[in-house]
């Protein structure tokens, strides 16, 4: 065995994670010829070796990803907005929405918080589906037959 070969229980200097400054090291396990974990002699930790040449690494910050769930509602919002474009632009003139009036599938309603809207369907007891320019909610009406 040569002076420098380095084994397991050798001492080595190697930069500790945990002291956050070069210090002497004791060879804990070897992957072939390379160095693998050490074990500071200052604080006793354990960790990969790293050379006290080396850089620190620079962490680079995470790019946002749009989640898929995301990119589907967008595309579901805008063939939304179309559709409910079609059907709302040859109208003149919209029909006020009340809770009290009557409505019949196809009627363009004027609602006062969400605007414009499109009856699509009737359903018991006293409710209308009507698409907005940006969703579809039940809403209150009068009796139907």
């Amino acid at each position: 065995m040569t002076e420098n070969q380095i084994q397991a229980g050798s001492s080595v200097e190697s930069q500790c994670k945990k002291c956050k400054t070069v210090t002497d090291h004791h060879v804990v396990v070897m992957s072939g010829e390379k160095i693998a974990k050490v074990e500071c002699k200052v604080c006793n930790a354990r960790h990969a070796y790293v050379s006290p040449t080396a850089e620190p690494k620079v962490k680079k910050p995470a790019t946002p990803r749009p989640k898929k769930a995301a990119l589907a509602s967008t595309k579901q919002a805008l063939a939304l907005a179309e559709q409910w474009e079609k059907l709302v632009t040859p109208c003149a003139k919209p029909l006020t929405y009340s809770m009290e009036r009557t409505f019949q599938i196809g009627d363009v309603i004027d609602h006062p918080t969400f605007g414009l809207g499109y009856v699509q369907k009737l359903m018991k007891p006293c409710t209308a589906e009507i698409q907005f320019k940006d969703a579809i909610r039940n809403m209150r009406c009068g009796t139907f037959k």
